[in-house]
């Protein structure tokens, strides 16, 4: 009787041992997008280092702090080359088109109008 209630202490421990394992699995069930995925509470998704504030770690930039720094010298520009103003001055000489919009349709060539191509795109 001594081996049967050693194999019932097994089985026992090995099914707290799974119940352990599936609570230390986080509860983000699908891989992904965070944002989408992830089941985690948001409070406590933070960055924890010591040069900086503690900042959510799901958004790494927000608006507001677009153009917090000034452009360093080394990546400004050294010489200013205009660009032709063709396709501008023919579109302020002629107009738009009738309903005043911008022609964006593709050229129709023989490849795009040849029957095997036609649904390749």
């Amino acid at each position: 009787m001594a081996p049967g209630r050693d194999g019932k202490r097994s089985i026992s421990a090995a099914g707290s041992d799974a119940e352990m394992q599936a609570a230390r699995q986080p509860p983000c069930l699908s891989p992904g997008n965070p944002v989408f995925s992830c089941m985690l509470d948001p409070k406590t998704l933070h960055t924890a280092t010591s040069l900086s504030k503690p900042e959510m770690i799901m958004y790494k930039t927000s608006a507001g702090r677009y153009g917090e720094f000034s452009p360093l010298p080394q990546f400004l520009p050294c010489s200013y080359i205009p660009k032709e103003q063709g396709f501008s001055n023919h579109i302020r000489a002629t107009g738009l088109f009738q309903n005043n919009t911008l022609n964006t349709a593709l050229d129709r060539t023989r490849t795009i109008d040849f029957p095997n191509f036609q649904h390749t795109l």
